[in-house]
């Protein structure tokens, strides 16, 4: 995957070459005369140390704060994409369907009922991602779109544009106007990080960082004010730290360790809003409760199956609905446990939610119902987890004496590992002194 990072050269096409695209595609007579309206006679000056400068014609690029400037540009933007991949089937071959049936996979295998699908630029606001199966088509599609620029008077930044790949031996050698581009394991854009290894740790990682940097910037002014409520701290810690902690967490592929992590951090983040320790002995349970929080887990699979019907809501001929209903075309799963899809993680987020995964697709067609049958299924998650965790602790208070090499000098407490050994004699070395 290549992706292209267009060089600010908007504000330098040409005026004449702006308005013969808007014809190319078909703009009303009356919508192309309001366009010119707003651009035709432009003027501009340059103010300096409190002068203004003589008023200038301004003949290329769009007006400065213009609400037309945005659409403008994804029209212009289309047109280079058409010119550009005209009677091309360079990308990612895909095969899809619209009947919605997300997880009857063997429908795909009928060649009557699947749609083929090339999935070629994938757009980022003011950005596109190019997508090739191997490095000639990759260099294909890049060449093309690059030519096409030059006919529209608009440039590609090579300092910019990177290029990321997944399960290759030597990394691949792609050039853009005569330079190298550089290849990443991983890249951020929008605040989320894409990796070359299909996995979110890094991205997890990151949120936690950043979600932690800000959870400490407000533990004086808002956790430790002794003004303010629990419930007011608590929508504090809503707003200005679980948003960032959960940022574009709708798309994430979790597995059980990484929901584990990200419930820790909450788990630490409500203790401290309280003021509890562990030493205090309270349960998650009397945490939530005082708290009226749910489980970071819960929430994190409520935005996942939220996203999934909306997705699913969306027409027919979007790209999104269609990626999420293929597959790759011509190829196969490896043997034994392979990485978990998108798919998968929402078919486990329904069984624990309590949702029937032969019939969502009724219920996600209709909104309200579909987010009120997810406001159901989190209270029902999040009283068989603690349950889970209440079995766990009776298990752990009825099991036999521990017999353990960890054994504490001062006290003779009987440790199960070196961790809880080293953390009971600084507790113990303590109260001694």
């Amino acid at each position: 995957m290549a992706f292209v990072d267009l060089n600010k050269a908007f504000d330098t096409v040409s005026r004449k070459g702006l308005y013969e695209v808007l014809c190319r595609v078909g703009c009303p007579p009356k919508l192309l005369k309001l366009v010119r309206s707003f651009h035709d006679n432009m003027n501009g000056s340059v103010m300096f140390d409190g002068e203004r400068s003589t008023a200038f014609c301004v003949n290329r690029g769009v007006r400065q704060g213009c609400v037309l400037a945005p659409t403008l540009f994804g029209i212009f933007l289309s047109a280079i994409l058409l010119t550009a991949f005209e009677n091309c089937d360079v990308g990612v071959h895909l095969h899809t369907r619209t009947d919605g049936r997300l997880f009857n996979i063997g429908l795909l295998k009928s060649k009557r009922l699947r749609l083929d699908l090339i999935a070629r630029e994938l757009l980022y606001a003011d950005d596109a991602a190019l997508v090739a199966n191997s490095e000639n088509e990759l260099q294909e599609l890049l060449t093309r779109f690059s030519k096409a620029c030059h006919l529209f008077s608009m440039s590609i930044n090579p300092k910019k544009t990177v290029v990321m790949v997944q399960s290759v031996d030597r990394p691949p050698k792609i050039t853009l106007d005569g330079a190298v581009l550089d290849v990443v394991d991983h890249f951020c854009y929008l605040g989320s990080i894409t990796t070359s290894a299909l996995t979110t740790d890094k991205e997890i990682d990151s949120r936690i960082g950043k979600a932690s940097t800000s959870f400490g910037k407000l533990y004086t002014r808002v956790w430790r004010n002794s003004k303010l409520t629990t419930h007011t701290k608590v929508l504090v810690y809503q707003t200005c730290v679980l948003s960032i902690l959960l940022y574009a967490s709708e798309t994430w592929t979790t597995y059980a360790k990484q929901e584990r992590k990200l419930n820790a951090f909450h788990m630490r983040c409500l203790r401290s809003i309280l003021g509890v320790t562990w030493e205090d002995k309270v349960t998650n349970r009397n945490v939530l409760e005082k708290t009226r929080c749910c489980s970071i887990t819960a929430i994190l699979k409520q935005r996942r199956l939220r996203w999934l019907g909306h997705v699913h809501r969306m027409d027919s001929g979007r790209l999104p609905r269609q990626v999420m209903l293929g597959q790759i075309a011509d190829t196969k799963r490896p043997v034994g446990r392979p990485a978990l899809r998108f798919k998968d993680c929402c078919k486990r987020d329904m069984h624990s939610f309590g949702l029937q995964t032969d019939s969502w697709e009724t219920r996600a067609e209709m909104r309200p119902e579909w987010r009120r049958d997810i406001q159901a299924g989190m209270a029902k998650h999040d009283e068989d987890w603690l349950e889970n965790l209440k079995h766990k602790r009776i298990r752990r208070a009825m099991s036999p004496p521990l017999e353990s090499r960890y054994v504490c000098n001062h006290c003779g407490k009987k440790c199960r590992a070196a961790i809880g050994l080293y953390s009971h004699q600084r507790r113990c070395g303590r109260r001694n002194s």
